[in-house]
């Protein structure tokens, strides 16, 4: 490896560094190591989104999960309010995991700004960090115990 790879991977790590230690505040990676979180930061990229955008719509295909750095989000449902999302909180798992259309719009409702992982980075996340699975579906167990919740008079 001569000067400039070395030189180039310095920088690379250096813009890594502060998704890397915004991603451990998320529970979903909190306990993952500095080194892991910095892989994770490099596997994705951050977006932003301004207030009133229409980040998902529901129907369309979907490429990525977007987990939440700062700001708030809506989920609706046929146009009905499913859930507020904040800070921590991610959206658009069901698609990279089954591969079925969106299943409901998603609008930013503050300023957003998310970390996106296609489906593929998403899958070699999975299998190379199997203890973030555990988190996940708890949070779409605790999504549906939620949705059964207020269908059920």
């Amino acid at each position: 490896m001569n000067r400039q790879h070395i030189r180039l991977l310095a920088e690379e790590r250096k813009s890594t560094q502060p998704l890397a230690e915004t991603i451990g505040t998320i529970p979903l990676f909190s306990g993952l190591d500095r080194k892991d979180r910095e892989r994770i930061a490099g596997a994705g990229r951050e977006v932003t989104f301004e207030k009133g955008k229409t980040i998902l719509r529901e129907g369309e295909p979907g490429l990525a999960l977007l987990l939440i750095l700062d700001g708030k989000v809506e989920v609706l449902k046929k146009g009905k309010l499913v859930a507020t999302l904040g800070k921590g909180r991610f959206f658009g798992e069901m698609t990279v995991i089954d591969d079925k259309p969106r299943s409901a719009d998603v609008v930013a409702v503050a300023a957003t700004r998310c970390f996106g992982l296609t489906a593929w980075a998403f899958a070699a996340l999975v299998r190379t960090y199997p203890e973030i699975a555990p988190a996940i579906m708890k949070e779409l167990v605790r999504r549906l115990r939620e949705v059964q919740e207020t269908a059920t008079p």
